[in-house]
Protein backbone atom coordinates (compact mmCIF):
# COMPACT_ATOMS: atom_id res chain seq x y z
CA UNK A 1 0.00 0.00 0.00
CA UNK A 2 1.42 3.37 -1.00
CA UNK A 3 1.86 5.90 1.80
CA UNK A 4 2.25 9.67 1.60
CA UNK A 5 5.34 10.84 3.45
CA UNK A 6 7.18 14.14 3.61
CA UNK A 7 10.00 12.73 1.47
CA UNK A 8 9.19 11.11 -1.85
CA UNK A 9 12.61 9.44 -2.32
CA UNK A 10 15.05 7.85 0.08
CA UNK A 11 17.98 10.01 1.16
CA UNK A 12 20.45 7.73 -0.60
CA UNK A 13 18.81 8.13 -4.01
CA UNK A 14 21.07 10.08 -6.40
CA UNK A 15 19.61 13.43 -7.51
CA UNK A 16 18.41 13.72 -11.08
CA UNK A 17 19.05 16.68 -13.38
CA UNK A 18 16.53 19.53 -13.24
CA UNK A 19 15.13 18.83 -16.71
CA UNK A 20 14.60 15.16 -15.85
CA UNK A 21 12.96 16.09 -12.54
CA UNK A 22 10.57 18.56 -14.16
CA UNK A 23 9.82 16.04 -16.93
CA UNK A 24 9.21 13.17 -14.51
CA UNK A 25 6.86 15.30 -12.43
CA UNK A 26 5.25 16.98 -15.43
CA UNK A 27 4.36 13.93 -17.51
CA UNK A 28 1.67 12.64 -15.13
CA UNK A 29 0.39 16.20 -14.78
CA UNK A 30 0.31 16.40 -18.57
CA UNK A 31 -1.80 13.27 -18.78
CA UNK A 32 -4.29 14.72 -16.32
CA UNK A 33 -4.33 18.13 -18.03
CA UNK A 34 -4.80 16.61 -21.47
CA UNK A 35 -7.66 14.51 -20.17
CA UNK A 36 -9.26 17.56 -18.58
CA UNK A 37 -8.79 19.64 -21.74
CA UNK A 38 -10.07 16.81 -23.88
CA UNK A 39 -13.25 16.88 -21.84
CA UNK A 40 -13.96 20.37 -23.17
CA UNK A 41 -12.88 19.39 -26.66
CA UNK A 42 -15.19 16.37 -26.63
CA UNK A 43 -18.06 18.60 -25.49
CA UNK A 44 -17.40 21.01 -28.35
CA UNK A 45 -17.06 18.22 -30.91
CA UNK A 46 -20.28 16.56 -29.76
CA UNK A 47 -22.20 19.81 -29.96
CA UNK A 48 -20.58 20.63 -33.30
CA UNK A 49 -22.27 17.57 -34.77
CA UNK A 50 -25.55 18.05 -32.94
CA UNK A 51 -26.49 21.42 -34.43
CA UNK A 52 -25.16 24.89 -35.19
CA UNK A 53 -27.59 26.60 -32.79
CA UNK A 54 -26.64 24.35 -29.88
CA UNK A 55 -22.93 24.77 -30.60
CA UNK A 56 -23.29 28.56 -30.77
CA UNK A 57 -25.36 28.62 -27.55
CA UNK A 58 -22.89 26.45 -25.64
CA UNK A 59 -20.02 28.55 -27.05
CA UNK A 60 -21.63 31.77 -25.79
CA UNK A 61 -22.61 30.33 -22.41
CA UNK A 62 -19.25 28.66 -21.89
CA UNK A 63 -17.50 31.98 -22.42
CA UNK A 64 -19.34 33.30 -19.35
CA UNK A 65 -19.06 30.06 -17.38
CA UNK A 66 -15.30 30.03 -18.01
CA UNK A 67 -15.10 33.33 -16.13
CA UNK A 68 -16.73 31.72 -13.09
CA UNK A 69 -14.79 28.46 -13.18
CA UNK A 70 -11.47 30.26 -13.52
CA UNK A 71 -12.32 32.58 -10.64
CA UNK A 72 -12.82 29.47 -8.50
CA UNK A 73 -9.58 27.94 -9.78
CA UNK A 74 -7.72 31.20 -9.14
CA UNK A 75 -9.00 31.28 -5.55
CA UNK A 76 -7.19 27.97 -5.01
CA UNK A 77 -3.79 29.20 -6.18
CA UNK A 78 -2.80 30.19 -2.64
CA UNK A 79 -2.91 26.58 -1.50
CA UNK A 80 -1.18 25.40 -4.66
CA UNK A 81 1.68 27.79 -3.86
CA UNK A 82 1.88 26.96 -0.16
CA UNK A 83 1.49 23.17 -0.28
CA UNK A 84 4.95 22.48 -1.82
CA UNK A 85 6.57 24.91 0.63
CA UNK A 86 5.03 23.24 3.66
CA UNK A 87 6.05 19.84 2.32
CA UNK A 88 9.56 21.11 1.58
CA UNK A 89 9.97 22.37 5.16
CA UNK A 90 8.38 19.16 6.51
CA UNK A 91 5.46 20.96 8.16
CA UNK A 92 2.31 18.79 7.89
CA UNK A 93 0.32 20.93 10.39
CA UNK A 94 0.93 24.01 8.25
CA UNK A 95 -0.28 22.09 5.22
CA UNK A 96 -3.48 21.09 7.02
CA UNK A 97 -4.27 24.62 8.17
CA UNK A 98 -3.65 26.00 4.68
CA UNK A 99 -5.93 23.36 3.13
CA UNK A 100 -8.78 24.09 5.53
CA UNK A 101 -8.59 27.85 5.05
CA UNK A 102 -8.58 27.42 1.29
CA UNK A 103 -11.55 25.03 1.40
CA UNK A 104 -13.67 27.58 3.30
CA UNK A 105 -12.54 30.53 1.19
CA UNK A 106 -12.93 28.89 -2.22
CA UNK A 107 -15.96 26.83 -1.26
CA UNK A 108 -17.97 29.92 -0.31
CA UNK A 109 -17.01 31.62 -3.57
CA UNK A 110 -17.94 28.54 -5.62
CA UNK A 111 -21.33 28.27 -3.91
CA UNK A 112 -22.19 31.90 -4.72
CA UNK A 113 -21.23 31.52 -8.39
CA UNK A 114 -23.16 28.25 -8.68
CA UNK A 115 -26.35 29.91 -7.46
CA UNK A 116 -25.83 32.82 -9.85
CA UNK A 117 -25.27 30.50 -12.82
CA UNK A 118 -28.37 28.45 -12.16
CA UNK A 119 -30.63 31.44 -11.46
CA UNK A 120 -29.64 33.80 -14.30
CA UNK A 121 -28.71 31.51 -17.18
CA UNK A 122 -30.67 33.37 -19.86
CA UNK A 123 -29.18 36.73 -18.96
CA UNK A 124 -25.65 35.34 -18.74
CA UNK A 125 -25.97 33.70 -22.16
CA UNK A 126 -27.33 36.93 -23.61
CA UNK A 127 -24.20 38.81 -22.52
CA UNK A 128 -22.32 37.05 -25.32
CA UNK A 129 -25.02 35.78 -27.69
CA UNK A 130 -26.90 39.07 -27.78
CA UNK A 131 -30.66 39.33 -28.34
CA UNK A 132 -31.24 35.77 -29.56
CA UNK A 133 -33.98 34.17 -27.44
CA UNK A 134 -33.44 30.71 -28.90
CA UNK A 135 -29.76 30.65 -27.96
CA UNK A 136 -30.50 32.15 -24.53
CA UNK A 137 -32.98 29.35 -23.78
CA UNK A 138 -30.52 26.64 -24.80
CA UNK A 139 -27.72 28.29 -22.81
CA UNK A 140 -29.85 28.59 -19.67
CA UNK A 141 -30.60 24.87 -19.70
CA UNK A 142 -26.94 24.10 -20.18
CA UNK A 143 -25.93 26.26 -17.20
CA UNK A 144 -28.42 24.62 -14.84
CA UNK A 145 -26.78 21.24 -15.33
CA UNK A 146 -23.19 22.49 -15.68
CA UNK A 147 -23.05 24.90 -12.72
CA UNK A 148 -22.54 22.26 -9.96
CA UNK A 149 -19.06 21.55 -11.36
CA UNK A 150 -17.98 24.80 -9.69
CA UNK A 151 -18.55 23.20 -6.29
CA UNK A 152 -16.80 19.99 -7.33
CA UNK A 153 -13.71 21.88 -8.51
CA UNK A 154 -12.78 22.96 -4.98
CA UNK A 155 -12.16 19.56 -3.32
CA UNK A 156 -10.84 18.15 -6.61
CA UNK A 157 -8.12 20.81 -6.92
CA UNK A 158 -7.25 20.75 -3.22
CA UNK A 159 -6.70 17.00 -3.25
CA UNK A 160 -4.77 17.21 -6.50
CA UNK A 161 -2.50 19.96 -5.14
CA UNK A 162 -1.83 17.95 -1.98
CA UNK A 163 -0.86 14.85 -3.94
CA UNK A 164 1.29 16.91 -6.31
CA UNK A 165 3.14 18.63 -3.47
CA UNK A 166 4.20 15.16 -2.31
CA UNK A 167 5.27 14.31 -5.89
CA UNK A 168 2.40 11.82 -6.12
CA UNK A 169 1.21 13.24 -9.44
CA UNK A 170 -0.12 9.96 -10.82
CA UNK A 171 -3.33 10.30 -8.78
CA UNK A 172 -4.30 13.56 -10.49
CA UNK A 173 -3.39 12.05 -13.85
CA UNK A 174 -5.64 9.05 -13.36
CA UNK A 175 -8.45 11.25 -12.04
CA UNK A 176 -8.20 13.36 -15.19
CA UNK A 177 -8.44 10.26 -17.36
CA UNK A 178 -11.46 9.07 -15.37
CA UNK A 179 -13.20 12.43 -15.88
CA UNK A 180 -12.52 12.37 -19.61
CA UNK A 181 -13.65 8.78 -20.21
CA UNK A 182 -16.84 9.17 -18.18
CA UNK A 183 -17.58 12.49 -19.88
CA UNK A 184 -17.17 10.94 -23.32
CA UNK A 185 -19.55 8.08 -22.54
CA UNK A 186 -22.15 10.30 -20.90
CA UNK A 187 -21.92 12.95 -23.64
CA UNK A 188 -22.84 10.42 -26.29
CA UNK A 189 -25.61 8.99 -24.13
CA UNK A 190 -27.19 12.22 -22.90
CA UNK A 191 -26.70 14.58 -25.85
CA UNK A 192 -27.92 12.26 -28.60
CA UNK A 193 -30.12 9.92 -26.56
CA UNK A 194 -29.21 6.25 -26.62
CA UNK A 195 -32.00 3.71 -26.71
CA UNK A 196 -35.01 4.92 -24.72
CA UNK A 197 -33.18 7.97 -23.35
CA UNK A 198 -34.29 11.35 -24.76
CA UNK A 199 -32.03 13.65 -26.80
CA UNK A 200 -31.07 16.32 -24.28
CA UNK A 201 -28.67 18.33 -26.44
CA UNK A 202 -26.95 21.13 -24.53
CA UNK A 203 -28.65 20.13 -21.25
CA UNK A 204 -27.20 16.64 -21.62
CA UNK A 205 -23.80 18.15 -22.36
CA UNK A 206 -23.78 20.06 -19.07
CA UNK A 207 -25.12 17.12 -17.08
CA UNK A 208 -22.50 14.77 -18.53
CA UNK A 209 -19.69 17.14 -17.51
CA UNK A 210 -21.00 17.50 -13.95
CA UNK A 211 -21.40 13.76 -13.45
CA UNK A 212 -17.94 13.11 -14.89
CA UNK A 213 -16.32 15.51 -12.42
CA UNK A 214 -18.25 13.88 -9.58
CA UNK A 215 -16.86 10.47 -10.55
CA UNK A 216 -13.34 11.93 -10.79
CA UNK A 217 -13.62 13.49 -7.33
CA UNK A 218 -14.85 10.19 -5.90
CA UNK A 219 -11.80 8.45 -7.33
CA UNK A 220 -9.48 11.05 -5.72
CA UNK A 221 -11.17 10.61 -2.34
CA UNK A 222 -10.66 6.85 -2.57
CA UNK A 223 -7.01 7.41 -3.52
CA UNK A 224 -6.56 9.70 -0.49
CA UNK A 225 -7.94 7.00 1.76
CA UNK A 226 -5.87 4.27 0.11
CA UNK A 227 -2.59 6.21 0.48
CA UNK A 228 -3.42 7.30 4.05
CA UNK A 229 -3.33 10.94 2.99
CA UNK A 230 -6.79 11.48 4.49
CA UNK A 231 -5.56 10.31 7.91
CA UNK A 232 -2.61 12.73 7.85
CA UNK A 233 -4.93 15.68 7.14
CA UNK A 234 -7.32 15.21 10.07
CA UNK A 235 -5.53 17.20 12.78
CA UNK A 236 -4.07 20.72 12.47
CA UNK A 237 -1.28 20.14 14.98
CA UNK A 238 0.92 22.84 16.59
CA UNK A 239 1.59 26.18 14.91
CA UNK A 240 5.11 26.59 13.48
CA UNK A 241 6.06 30.15 12.38
CA UNK A 242 6.73 30.46 8.63
CA UNK A 243 9.10 32.94 6.99
CA UNK A 244 6.80 33.43 3.99
CA UNK A 245 3.23 34.74 3.49
CA UNK A 246 0.66 32.10 4.41
CA UNK A 247 -2.58 34.05 4.00
CA UNK A 248 -4.80 32.32 1.44
CA UNK A 249 -6.77 35.50 0.58
CA UNK A 250 -3.58 37.54 0.21
CA UNK A 251 -2.09 35.06 -2.25
CA UNK A 252 -5.34 34.35 -4.05
CA UNK A 253 -6.98 37.72 -4.62
CA UNK A 254 -4.57 38.90 -7.35
CA UNK A 255 -5.14 35.64 -9.22
CA UNK A 256 -8.92 35.95 -8.76
CA UNK A 257 -8.93 39.50 -10.14
CA UNK A 258 -6.54 38.52 -12.92
CA UNK A 259 -8.43 35.40 -13.93
CA UNK A 260 -11.85 37.00 -13.61
CA UNK A 261 -10.99 40.02 -15.74
CA UNK A 262 -8.99 37.88 -18.15
CA UNK A 263 -11.93 35.59 -18.86
CA UNK A 264 -14.31 38.52 -18.81
CA UNK A 265 -12.18 39.94 -21.62
CA UNK A 266 -12.52 36.55 -23.33
CA UNK A 267 -16.30 36.85 -23.03
CA UNK A 268 -16.03 40.26 -24.72
CA UNK A 269 -13.77 38.64 -27.30
CA UNK A 270 -16.49 36.05 -28.01
CA UNK A 271 -19.01 38.87 -28.25
CA UNK A 272 -16.80 40.46 -30.93
CA UNK A 273 -16.82 37.17 -32.83
CA UNK A 274 -20.58 36.87 -32.36
CA UNK A 275 -20.96 40.23 -34.06
CA UNK A 276 -19.05 38.87 -37.07
CA UNK A 277 -21.48 35.97 -37.47
CA UNK A 278 -22.76 32.72 -36.00
CA UNK A 279 -20.21 30.60 -37.90
CA UNK A 280 -17.44 32.88 -36.62
CA UNK A 281 -18.66 32.40 -33.04
CA UNK A 282 -18.73 28.61 -33.41
CA UNK A 283 -15.36 28.53 -35.19
CA UNK A 284 -13.82 30.83 -32.60
CA UNK A 285 -14.95 28.48 -29.84
CA UNK A 286 -13.21 25.57 -31.54
CA UNK A 287 -10.00 27.60 -31.92
CA UNK A 288 -10.31 28.52 -28.25
CA UNK A 289 -10.55 24.84 -27.27
CA UNK A 290 -7.38 24.10 -29.23
CA UNK A 291 -5.68 26.94 -27.36
CA UNK A 292 -6.92 25.54 -24.04
CA UNK A 293 -5.47 22.15 -24.94
CA UNK A 294 -2.10 23.75 -25.69
CA UNK A 295 -2.34 25.81 -22.50
CA UNK A 296 -3.00 22.69 -20.45
CA UNK A 297 0.00 20.96 -22.01
CA UNK A 298 2.39 23.83 -21.33
CA UNK A 299 0.77 24.44 -17.95
CA UNK A 300 1.50 20.88 -16.82
CA UNK A 301 5.23 21.36 -17.00
CA UNK A 302 4.93 24.88 -15.62
CA UNK A 303 3.04 23.39 -12.66
CA UNK A 304 5.75 20.76 -12.21
CA UNK A 305 8.34 23.51 -12.27
CA UNK A 306 6.34 25.55 -9.72
CA UNK A 307 6.07 22.56 -7.38
CA UNK A 308 9.81 21.91 -7.52
CA UNK A 309 10.59 25.61 -7.11
CA UNK A 310 8.29 25.72 -4.08
CA UNK A 311 9.91 22.68 -2.50
CA UNK A 312 13.35 24.19 -3.13
CA UNK A 313 12.28 27.46 -1.50
CA UNK A 314 10.90 25.51 1.45
CA UNK A 315 14.37 23.97 1.80
CA UNK A 316 15.92 27.47 1.38
CA UNK A 317 17.74 26.50 -1.84
CA UNK A 318 17.28 29.49 -4.17
CA UNK A 319 19.89 28.27 -6.66
CA UNK A 320 17.83 25.13 -7.29
CA UNK A 321 14.71 27.27 -7.62
CA UNK A 322 16.35 29.30 -10.41
CA UNK A 323 17.43 26.11 -12.17
CA UNK A 324 13.95 24.59 -12.10
CA UNK A 325 12.54 27.84 -13.51
CA UNK A 326 14.56 27.67 -16.71
CA UNK A 327 14.23 23.89 -17.01
CA UNK A 328 10.45 24.23 -17.11
CA UNK A 329 10.69 26.68 -20.01
CA UNK A 330 13.17 24.80 -22.14
CA UNK A 331 11.28 21.49 -21.99
CA UNK A 332 8.33 22.72 -24.03
CA UNK A 333 9.86 25.44 -26.19
CA UNK A 334 10.86 23.20 -29.15
CA UNK A 335 7.73 20.95 -29.15
CA UNK A 336 5.43 23.96 -28.94
CA UNK A 337 7.23 25.63 -31.84
CA UNK A 338 6.87 22.48 -33.97
CA UNK A 339 3.16 22.08 -33.24
CA UNK A 340 2.66 25.76 -33.90
CA UNK A 341 4.34 25.42 -37.29
CA UNK A 342 1.96 22.57 -38.20
CA UNK A 343 -1.06 24.72 -37.37
CA UNK A 344 0.32 27.57 -39.47
CA UNK A 345 1.02 25.36 -42.50
CA UNK A 346 -2.04 23.06 -42.25
CA UNK A 347 -4.76 25.19 -40.61
CA UNK A 348 -7.79 23.15 -41.71
CA UNK A 349 -6.54 20.12 -39.78
CA UNK A 350 -7.49 21.91 -36.59
CA UNK A 351 -11.15 22.06 -37.60
CA UNK A 352 -11.92 18.59 -38.93
CA UNK A 353 -11.99 16.74 -35.54
CA UNK A 354 -14.68 19.14 -34.30
CA UNK A 355 -17.17 19.83 -37.03
CA UNK A 356 -18.12 19.09 -40.63
CA UNK A 357 -20.19 22.23 -41.29
CA UNK A 358 -18.31 24.02 -44.12
CA UNK A 359 -18.78 27.61 -42.84
CA UNK A 360 -17.48 26.63 -39.40
CA UNK A 361 -14.54 24.69 -40.89
CA UNK A 362 -13.62 27.78 -42.92
CA UNK A 363 -13.81 29.96 -39.81
CA UNK A 364 -11.54 27.62 -37.82
CA UNK A 365 -9.01 27.43 -40.66
CA UNK A 366 -8.86 31.22 -40.63
CA UNK A 367 -7.83 31.28 -36.96
CA UNK A 368 -5.40 28.35 -36.69
CA UNK A 369 -2.27 30.13 -38.01
CA UNK A 370 -2.64 32.68 -35.21
CA UNK A 371 -3.06 29.93 -32.62
CA UNK A 372 0.14 28.37 -33.96
CA UNK A 373 2.04 31.62 -33.51
CA UNK A 374 0.89 31.79 -29.89
CA UNK A 375 2.13 28.36 -28.77
CA UNK A 376 5.87 29.04 -28.18
CA UNK A 377 5.02 32.38 -26.57
CA UNK A 378 2.58 30.57 -24.29
CA UNK A 379 5.16 27.99 -23.23
CA UNK A 380 7.74 30.66 -22.38
CA UNK A 381 5.21 32.77 -20.49
CA UNK A 382 3.97 29.92 -18.30
CA UNK A 383 7.54 29.05 -17.37
CA UNK A 384 7.98 32.58 -16.06
CA UNK A 385 4.65 32.45 -14.24
CA UNK A 386 5.74 29.28 -12.43
CA UNK A 387 8.60 31.21 -10.80
CA UNK A 388 6.58 34.34 -10.06
CA UNK A 389 3.80 32.37 -8.37
CA UNK A 390 6.12 30.05 -6.46
CA UNK A 391 7.77 33.13 -4.95
CA UNK A 392 4.35 34.37 -3.86
CA UNK A 393 4.34 37.45 -6.13
CA UNK A 394 0.90 36.81 -7.58
CA UNK A 395 0.34 40.55 -8.05
CA UNK A 396 2.96 40.69 -10.81
CA UNK A 397 1.26 37.83 -12.62
CA UNK A 398 -1.99 39.78 -12.36
CA UNK A 399 -0.43 42.94 -13.77
CA UNK A 400 1.07 41.05 -16.72
CA UNK A 401 -2.18 39.29 -17.51
CA UNK A 402 -4.41 42.35 -17.29
CA UNK A 403 -2.03 44.57 -19.23
CA UNK A 404 -1.91 42.00 -22.03
CA UNK A 405 -5.68 41.33 -22.07
CA UNK A 406 -7.18 44.76 -21.52
CA UNK A 407 -4.56 47.06 -23.03
CA UNK A 408 -3.58 44.88 -26.00
CA UNK A 409 -5.83 41.93 -26.88
CA UNK A 410 -9.25 43.58 -26.78
CA UNK A 411 -8.46 46.91 -28.47
CA UNK A 412 -6.17 45.32 -31.05
CA UNK A 413 -8.64 42.51 -31.77
CA UNK A 414 -11.56 44.94 -32.11
CA UNK A 415 -9.58 47.31 -34.32
CA UNK A 416 -8.40 44.54 -36.67
CA UNK A 417 -11.73 42.69 -36.76
CA UNK A 418 -13.94 45.76 -37.24
CA UNK A 419 -12.44 48.99 -38.60
CA UNK A 420 -9.57 47.20 -40.39
CA UNK A 421 -12.04 44.74 -41.94
CA UNK A 422 -10.06 41.58 -41.19
CA UNK A 423 -12.99 39.80 -39.57
CA UNK A 424 -12.28 36.69 -37.51
CA UNK A 425 -8.58 36.69 -38.44
CA UNK A 426 -8.32 40.23 -37.12
CA UNK A 427 -9.84 39.21 -33.81
CA UNK A 428 -7.10 36.61 -33.37
CA UNK A 429 -4.40 39.16 -34.16
CA UNK A 430 -5.32 40.49 -30.73
CA UNK A 431 -4.67 37.06 -29.20
CA UNK A 432 -1.15 37.03 -30.65
CA UNK A 433 -0.61 40.51 -29.23
CA UNK A 434 -1.74 39.25 -25.83
CA UNK A 435 0.85 36.48 -25.69
CA UNK A 436 3.68 38.68 -26.99
CA UNK A 437 2.95 41.26 -24.31
CA UNK A 438 2.60 38.75 -21.49
CA UNK A 439 5.76 36.87 -22.48
CA UNK A 440 7.87 40.06 -22.46
CA UNK A 441 6.33 41.34 -19.21
CA UNK A 442 6.78 38.10 -17.26
CA UNK A 443 10.34 37.61 -18.53
CA UNK A 444 11.34 41.03 -17.20
CA UNK A 445 9.62 40.39 -13.85
CA UNK A 446 11.11 36.90 -13.44
CA UNK A 447 14.62 38.16 -14.17
CA UNK A 448 14.17 40.90 -11.60
CA UNK A 449 12.88 38.54 -8.92
CA UNK A 450 15.75 36.05 -9.23
CA UNK A 451 18.26 38.88 -8.73
CA UNK A 452 16.63 40.14 -5.52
Amino acid sequence: MATITSRSHPASAPPRGPVRQVTALGLPLLLGALSSSLSGIVDTAMMGRYGTDDLAAVSATSAVFDVFSNIVLASLIGYQILAPRFVGRQDPPGLVRSLRHSALYSGGLALSLTILSMADGRQLTGLVAGDRPGLASIGAGYLVTRAPTLLLLVPFVLLTATFNAHKQTRHAAVAGVVVNVVNLLLDWTLIYGVGPLPRLGAVGNGLATTLAWLVGLTWLLLAARRTRLARSLRGPGPVAPADFPTSIPRLAWPSIVSSGLDYASMAIFFAIMSGIGQAALAGGRIAFEVTVLAFGTAGSFAAASRILIGRALGEDDRAAARTFWRAGQYILLVPSALVGLILVVLPRWGALPFTSFPPVVDAVAETMPFVGLCLPLMAWTLGNVSLVRALGHTKWDMYANLAAAIAVQLPLGWLCAGPAGLGLAGAFVGVVGYWVTRAVFTEVVARHLVRT
